[in-house]
């Protein structure tokens, strides 16, 4: 993959005119994937080292001689407005802020202004869905769920040539493996965040009542101690839900909620019940142990009162039944640092209870160029400055100085929400940006928390089916008619509130009658192919 890229690099410099600023494209300047933002050491600008001062990116303060080439190439360029969007909630007033002092940077370095826009978890995949479909100008998004669809719709670009060219910093800080979450029909399609690249399972609970209960978090072993430690909350604080779910998903909504392998898509349909087992063959999910075993124990507990009893149809988040003091815990995949990032939500301080096999994602989250775009050039170049500059990566991760954060420790580059803030003018989700390794650190962070990042990558364990795409268009119509008998029983059968016993078999009967069988041929087979030719 770097012999590749440093071909394309070439024909790059070939093409654009421009040829100092890419000469060290595909080089080893960057540091290893993983950790690209640097060491837990702060700097003068951010939370981290930025990954590398390779124009376009680098830091906003200077400029390396080839960023006077790439500023004076897009000078040559009519003026744009790159578009960007991002979810999460945030005021008009405050992107207008954001946007205009990001557009300082970009007016220079890209001859641009930006606008940026977030929209709230709850209707930003409706909203993005219709831009992209309608052809509305739009140069950068990230999404919420894998983007083969995107792909096979022709409404993003392939960005194999844009990437070494106009991301220079990007290109020299990654590895082979770093791009497989980002390729679907042998082309590159995704720039991938820097963020953690693997995941555990795990419950979260409130830490204050874990003292008062004198429940030993740290030392649970097993789904039983856990239990004996819910019994406890709900004698102790009987107006209080030991465990909530959230938004109506116990485990989790587009992600392998219980450990299953989802085996090339998002669809939780045809599975693969052991991720790291060469020889497993694709199933329906609804019909292993793991999915069985697992509502059984639900259903046990939600008759026992220890699941909120409208876990199912819940509309509020697990962070926010939490906050009001109405959940004691959720379950939720974890990573290094999740129990910080999880206080903040939560308003009160969070531990957890981890299990499972550490494994191995990749950079799962990755942002995208609709094949709308007025100027893919600049749209992937200021990606790069995003990923690379620490000021622009402050700007979009943590908002405007004084207003959205203030220094806690400016020594130590730690910040904190300024007083009468709690993040609803602007909130982070600092880990769907490109970098925010090089971003200040968050009070209540372990300022080593990147190289526990770097750490828990080295230890997880990479699934088989790792880099495998699954092609659904011959079986989209079945896709839709499983997943609507999914919708039907799965969250309420994963929330405890209906009885196993007699749910799956139905459930199961529904899902053979929809296709099921179809799906779980389609994907084998074009998982046999796919590791025969590795």
């Amino acid at each position: 993959m770097k012999r590749r890229w440093k071909k394309l690099a070439s024909l790059g410099m070939a093409a654009l005119l421009f040829g100092s600023v890419l000469a060290g494209c595909g080089g080893d300047s960057g540091t290893e994937s993983g950790n690209a933002g640097g060491n837990s050491g702060a700097d003068s600008t951010g939370g981290g080292s930025a990954t590398g001062d390779q124009e376009p990116g680098g830091d906003s303060e200077g400029t390396e001689s080839g960023g006077d080439d790439m500023a004076e190439y897009f000078k040559s360029k009519d003026h744009y407005t790159l578009k960007v969007m991002a979810f999460g909630d945030a005021d008009t007033a405050t992107l207008e802020k954001i946007s205009a002092e990001l557009s300082k940077i970009t007016e220079e370095k890209l001859n641009c202004d930006v606008e940026l826009t977030r929209i709230g978890f709850a209707s930003y995949m409706t909203q993005l869905n219709l831009m992209l479909s309608s052809g509305d100008e739009l140069d950068l998004f990230v999404p919420m769920a894998s983007p083969i669809d995107y792909v096979n719709a022709g409404q993003i670009q392939p960005l194999d040539e844009l990437i070494p060219a106009y991301a220079p910093n990007l290109n020299a800080s990654l590895e082979e493996k770093d791009w497989v979450t980002q390729t679907f029909n042998g082309e590159i399609y995704g720039m991938p965040v820097n963020s953690e690249k693997g995941q555990t399972l795990g419950f979260g609970m409130r830490k204050d009542i874990c003292d008062e209960l004198n429940i030993d978090y740290e030392n649970l072993g097993s789904f039983d101690d856990l239990h004996d430690a819910l019994v406890k909350v709900k004698e102790a604080h009987p107006d209080m839900y030991p465990i909530v779910s959230g938004g109506g998903a116990m485990f989790g909504s587009d992600v392998a909620r219980i450990g299953q392998d989802m085996c090339g898509d998002t669809y939780n349909l045809a599975v693969l019940e052991d991720p790291f087992d060469e020889n497993g063959k694709v199933v329906s999910w609804y019909t292993t142990d793991q999915f069985r075993e697992t509502c059984e124990m639900m259903y046990k507990w939600a008759q026992e009162g220890l699941v909120m009893p409208d876990a199912s149809t819940n509309t509020d988040q697990a962070n926010t039944l939490v906050a009001a003091g109405k959940g004691f815990g959720y379950f939720q995949h974890m990573k290094p640092g999740w129990e910080g990032e999880q206080s903040r939500m939560n308003g009160t301080e969070t531990v957890a209870w981890r299990y499972g096999t550490p494994t191995y994602t990749g950079s799962a989250i990755g942002w995208f160029v609709p094949t709308a775009s007025g100027d893919p050039e600049r749209a992937v170049a200021f990606w790069d400055m995003m990923y690379s500059d620490p000021v622009v990566a402050n700007l979009v991760v943590n908002g405007i100085e004084g207003e959205n954060y203030v220094f806690a420790d400016e020594a130590n580059q730690i910040v904190k929400y300024p007083e009468g803030e709690d993040g609803s003018s602007y909130s982070r989700q600092a880990w769907a940006w490109p970098n925010q390794q090089i971003t200040y650190f968050w009070e209540g962070d372990d300022t080593t928390l990147w190289d526990q990042y770097a750490a828990f990558e080295q230890e997880a364990k990479t699934p088989v089916s790792f880099g495998f795409t699954f092609d659904a268009t011959m079986v989209m119509n079945e896709i839709t008619a499983c997943t609507n008998v999914a919708q039907k029983y799965v969250p309420a059968l994963l929330c405890g509130t209906l009885d196993p016993a007699t749910t799956i078999p139905t459930l199961n009967e529904e899902m053979e009658k929809a296709g099921i069988d179809k799906i779980i041929a389609e994907k084998q087979t074009q998982l046999d192919a796919w590791k025969a030719s590795r």
